[in-house]
């Protein structure tokens, strides 16, 4: 009997083991996030959102690697992929507001002016970096 309560718990122990070595296996590494990111910061978007997904994959409540998906598209001029990405950043973490900037954007690009004042709703944008650096640089093509 004393036998076969060691095998269990043994058994239990190397079940335990194996499936969290399994878990740790899957998750995605902080060296693939840093990698995606440098390729982000090199302007290699394809590559970088390749990382991206497959972090998204493996963690669906990654809310970096969500936004930077949403970013990307937003670079590429995808704007159905955008808003869906930045859609869900915004659920995943509601208070940020660069994904809030990205998806009103989206809208702009659209020409829905209604959908991207409601997505600023909650943004001070007076005061945020993403708002200010964007319309400098609007002005900047005007001029």
């Amino acid at each position: 009997m004393l036998m076969n309560k060691h095998i269990t718990w043994t058994l239990a122990v190397v079940i335990a083991s194996c499936n969290f070595l399994g878990q740790a296996a899957s998750q995605p590494s902080q060296s693939e996030i840093d990698a995606a990111d440098r390729l982000f910061q090199a302007g290699t978007f394809a590559e970088a959102a390749k990382l991206y997904s497959r972090v998204v994959a493996e963690k669906p409540n990654d809310y970096s690697a969500t936004l930077q998906l949403g970013r990307i598209a937003l670079l590429s001029n995808r704007l159905d992929d955008a808003q869906k990405w930045l859609e869900k950043a915004i659920s995943l973490q509601p208070k940020e507001t660069d994904a809030k900037v990205m998806l009103a954007e989206a809208f702009y690009r659209r020409d829905d002016f209604q959908k991207a004042a409601a997505a600023l709703n909650g943004v001070d944008v007076s005061g945020n970096k993403l708002v200010i650096m964007n319309w400098k640089a609007r002005a900047r093509v005007r001029m």
